[in-house]
């Protein structure tokens, strides 16, 4: 989805002001800037939203951040994020997150978000590696249906496309389990989360809302209700959560869901992934990012469900502002996939308007995917899915970080991806 994402304002409350010292004599260096969190207040940003396509129509909306500094807890004590968003066409992507860390004598860090999308965009163009999205088979579709005029042009364009309503409430604790007074970087956690979807293909008129397209054939599948219950372990030694210079961040879980729980689903999957952040020059100016995923199921789950991959963090693969980018979103889907992603961030410009830390850090990425269709199919996996591209970050007060990034791919023609979205890839 193509976006114009307009001016971003931030600011910062300070409930308690910083204490001057000794006068810094004129020909002395200024002290090193210190991090958000370790002041006492808040902290705030937020983008007007404006985007516009042929699905969707026009779609206005909001996103806005607070952040609650407690001068000790890093990257911040509370931080909520509201992002709301709805088009002309009856689109909308509402979200609700509250992160908070450090409860219950230092050792929970509890994370919420209740969800809300409905989209006429999701692609579905087949499974595995393989698939080609191939226009003259939409094309042929709509003359084996004798469709003439306009309402074969709608057919043939939305032949690949899919339409699905999908609230869901996400819920996830970490305990850390070595002591919360260390004092080392490394936090060994075990992570619980509960997740709770409910899956309902087409609009709110009708289940089949583009009937012939490719999905119709398998709309039994993707409806009901899906409650997930997943657990894990995870190290952290990462310098600063939003924004790492140096250290890792590795994790390994294991999800499932079963009718004993009330779900219309059956399934097992599990995922690992490791993060490494390396700087290449002194103060984090320069730093190799790097993030390797795993995530495989066993059972059936709706398409939604499969195109998704994680553990403590959920976000979308087989192609998309998360994964392979450059690749139209959740192109390539499968129970099986490997995720690797390289980033060479360079941070060059930094400023402090109206006592505002903002920092512009541009950025060189490549993704390569692998995506079986399943366990009997990992020869899938010899059929590397390429993407590169570059990117900016532009982050307010060290935590609001906005990134801009545009990716191409040999599988699309090297046709430009754009995205834009809240936060660091990771």
């Amino acid at each position: 989805m193509l976006g114009l994402w307009l001016t971003l304002v931030g600011a910062v409350l300070a409930d308690e002001p910083d204490v001057p010292g000794d006068p810094v004599p004129a020909e002395a260096a200024p002290a090193e800037k210190e991090p958000s969190w370790k002041r006492k207040g808040f902290g705030f940003g937020g983008i007007p939203a404006v985007n516009y396509n042929t699905d969707e129509g026009l779609g206005l909306g909001a996103v806005a951040s607070v952040y609650r500094y407690d001068g000790k807890t890093s990257p911040y004590k509370v931080g909520v994020t509201l992002i709301i968003f709805a088009t002309t066409k009856g689109i909308q992507g509402h979200r609700l997150d509250v992160d908070a860390l450090k409860l219950l004598n230092g050792r929970l860090r509890f994370t919420g978000r209740a969800n809300l999308d409905v989209t006429r965009t999701n692609n579905f163009c087949g499974f595995g590696p393989d698939v080609t999205c191939d226009p003259a088979v939409a094309e042929q579709a709509a003359d084996d249906a004798g469709l003439v005029g306009e309402e074969r042009e709608t057919f043939v364009r939305r032949y690949y496309l899919s339409s699905y309503i999908r609230p869901n409430l996400f819920l996830n604790g970490r305990w850390k389990l070595n002591s919360p007074d260390s004092t080392g970087r490394l936090k060994t956690e075990l992570m619980t989360t509960v997740r709770a979807i409910y899956h309902k293909p087409g609009d709110f008129k009708a289940v089949d809302s583009d009937p012939g397209n490719l999905i119709s054939t398998r709309l039994d599948l993707e409806q009901g209700f899906l409650p997930v219950l997943q657990v894990g372990l995870m190290a952290d030694t990462r310098d600063f959560e939003s924004a790492p210079s140096s250290g890792y961040w590795v994790e390994g879980s294991v999800r499932g869901s079963t009718r004993y729980i009330g779900s219309d689903f059956d399934y097992f999957g599990f995922n690992t992934t490791a993060r490494g952040y390396v700087p290449i020059v002194s103060e984090g100016r320069l730093v190799s990012a790097t993030r390797l995923a795993i995530d495989g199921i066993v059972g059936d789950v709706p398409i939604r469900e499969m195109a998704q991959m994680g553990g403590s963090q959920l976000y979308n693969v087989g192609g998309g502002l998360n994964s392979s980018r450059g690749v139209r979103q959740r192109r390539f889907l499968g129970n099986v996939k490997t995720l690797l992603q390289e980033e060479i961030r360079w941070r060059f410009v930094h400023f402090e308007p109206f006592h505002v830390p903002v920092d512009l850090t541009w950025l060189a990425f490549g993704d390569l995917m692998l995506v079986a269709e399943d366990w009997s199919t990992l020869d899938d996996l010899s059929k590397p899915i390429p993407s590169f591209g570059t990117g900016l970050r532009l982050a307010f007060d060290d935590n609001f970080i906005i990134r801009v990034d545009a990716g191409f791919s040999p599988v699309e023609d090297y046709s430009p991806g754009i995205y834009i979205d809240l936060g660091n890839l990771f």
